[in-house]
């Protein structure tokens, strides 16, 4: 979930001095306005938990990383800086900024959806997103249903493809993993009995 800050632009540099190594929530800048990151209903956070212990799980041995929702992430368009729920680099790179380590290179991005963030995270995040150069792979993953919507980068094409059983299971090309739904939605209470 996402709390506007203030009503007025804020600089860039006023940003980073508020989300700091030393912050005890997680901000993003959004073309002037600044959110604060926090909350979220129990489906949101089991998802949460379960993709990024699943995707650790599945990459254990490589050189790719499984992150949390306090990784920041460098991208190149609009909001410069964003906390995805979930993210996966492989050899990951970094830029220092305030104390705060930020991601380079993601080949996955996963981000839960709330009704509170949905249409931000198929729009306007996307799209900043898609300046990545490393992405391969995003993940919308519903928290109030089995809904998987998963983009795969192929060339410079985005192409959707949508997973609602579950016995589905996402090919992640950009990891070389797969990940089942069943596993994605365990312990929500959403899943057929």
């Amino acid at each position: 979930m996402a709390t506007v800050l203030k009503d007025r632009f804020v600089a860039l540099e006023d940003y980073f001095a508020l989300d700091s190594e030393t912050a005890d929530e997680r901000w993003e800048w959004r073309n002037g306005d600044v959110y604060c990151m926090t909350g979220a209903q129990p489906e949101h956070n089991i998802i949460c938990l379960n993709v990024g212990a699943e995707l650790r799980a599945r990459l254990r041995g490589s050189s790719c990383r499984t992150f949390s929702s306090d990784q920041r992430v460098k991208v190149h368009a609009g909001s410069p800086y964003l906390y995805p729920d979930v993210t996966v680099a492989c050899d990951p790179r970094y830029t220092n900024i305030n104390g705060l380590r930020t991601l380079l290179n993601p080949v996955l991005i996963v981000e839960i959806l709330s009704p509170s963030t949905a249409q931000d995270d198929k729009g306007t995040k996307f799209m900043q997103y898609q300046t990545i150069e490393s992405l391969t792979d995003y993940l919308l993953v519903d928290s109030s249903e089995v809904a998987v919507l998963h983009y795969r980068k192929e060339g410079e094409v985005w192409t959707p493809q949508l997973f609602e059983q579950a016995s589905d299971s996402i090919k992640l090309s950009g990891l070389d993993v797969a990940l089942p739904l069943a596993e994605i939605y365990l312990d929500t209470g959403l899943l057929p009995s």
